[in-house]
């Protein structure tokens, strides 16, 4: 019976750990198999720039706002590198990043990853806040971006 019971609990800890393990390292999770499940739809309007209205206002706090707007998962990483610290701290516990990126570019994946930062560290704020998004938001861009076109000619031998 004891040797059954530390069995399935070495069991339990093992899923647990591999699930951790996958959980705090996206790309171990098999990219590849994520790129070939999105479709040059998804990669477009993922990679696309929108209207100022649809951008990302930050704010230090309500009726705060800070002018800055970013109008695309690359302007976001631009924009929130130079934007109040303080804003990330605002916008983070409410969970506008993710509903940005899910509602205006359709990327859940995204989304699920930033909400997995105060998940695995719980408590961050700040700069580490800060450089874990841009982190994040640029992996998932180098992930989906489309390869650049090969050169027809051949490398010249001078």
């Amino acid at each position: 019976m004891i040797h059954s019971a530390k069995s399935f609990i070495f069991s339990v800890f093992h899923v647990f750990m591999e699930v951790f393990a996958l959980a705090s390292n996206p790309s171990a999770r098999g990219s590849a198999l994520r790129k070939s499940v999105l479709n040059k739809n998804l990669v477009s309007k993922i990679l696309r720039s929108v209207p100022e209205q649809e951008g990302f206002h930050f704010y230090l706090a309500i009726g705060e706002p800070t002018e800055e707007t970013a109008v695309s998962l690359a302007d976001f990483v631009k924009k929130i590198e130079l934007v109040d610290v303080r804003s990330v701290n605002f916008h983070y516990p409410r969970k506008d990043f993710e509903k940005w990126t899910r509602a205006v570019f359709g990327d859940a994946e995204l989304a699920l990853r930033i909400e997995r930062i105060g998940k695995i560290r719980l408590g961050i704020e700040g700069e580490a806040l800060r450089n874990e998004i841009i982190r994040t938001v640029k992996m998932r861009l180098d992930e989906i971006k489309p390869p650049l076109p090969a050169t027809s000619k051949p490398p010249s031998l001078m």
